[in-house]
């Protein structure tokens, strides 16, 4: 479960960098349903809030998950929290997948219980989320992501070598180096911080079939999967 849960965030890092770069690349207007009153549910994020037709603020949201189902005018969605989401379609949503450099459109028929996807919408007054663009990841792109990053819990430390372990990939080995930065909650640690159990996230690379690290991530991880930065507090005060 924790190594499914890990992937689920993995997975909201891509879709919460380039992809949703490229979901926002010259966006369409989205219809005016008037003022929203709630504030954004579990597993999203807001976006920030634009004014519609007559002045009216209007909140955006976005959303990252695994479908769950699909209706004719909505699909439910696990979030990367664990909570079950309902997500509204109309006539004027938009359904994509790929990179951004070949991305396509896709139709509500496409989506299909098990695809990662990724939502930009809309709150209306009846707190409904509504979908703008709706994106599924494919499986090229989850590949290509696994490539080069390396995750999962700790299983052995040997020497320069950290085994881990994740539902996607099984067991992988990670090799460091001198020039391997080890950050927890945007400070630095040693290889000596790490311990069998802890949860890692690794970037890098691989080189005559080894992964080497750059960066190795731990400790708490935030809504989109990558590590969560501590508040820097004043002594002083």
């Amino acid at each position: 479960m924790r190594n499914n849960s890990f992937l689920t965030l993995v997975l909201a890092v891509l879709l919460s960098g380039s992809l949703f770069t490229a979901v926002v690349q010259n966006p369409q207007s989205e219809p005016s349903q008037g003022t929203a009153k709630n504030p954004p549910a579990a597993g999203s994020q807001t976006e920030g809030q634009r004014e519609g037709p007559g002045g009216q603020t209007q909140a955006r949201d976005r959303a990252f998950g695994t479908i769950n189902s699909v209706g004719v005018d909505r699909f439910e969605m696990k979030a990367i929290d664990g909570t079950t989401r309902t997500v509204m379609v109309d006539a004027q949503t938009r359904y994509q997948e790929g990179p951004r450099e070949a991305q396509k459109d896709i139709q509500l028929e496409d989506l299909k219980p098990g695809d990662h996807v990724m939502v930009r919408g809309r709150i209306t007054d009846s707190k409904d989320f509504v979908a703008v663009v709706v994106h599924r990841v494919t499986e090229e792109q989850i590949g290509r992501f696994s490539g080069e990053r390396a995750f999962g819990e700790i299983v052995s430390i040997d020497g320069s070598q950290i085994k881990v372990r994740n539902q996607r990939q099984g067991e992988r080995t990670i090799v460091v180096n001198d020039q391997t930065v080890f950050m927890k909650q945007g400070q630095p640690i040693t290889l000596k911080d790490l311990k069998a159990g802890d949860r890692i996230f690794a970037q890098g690379k691989e080189t005559d079939g080894q992964f080497v690290a750059a960066r190795v991530f731990t400790g708490q991880f935030g809504p989109h999967g990558g590590p969560r930065r501590e508040r820097q507090t004043n002594p002083n005060q």
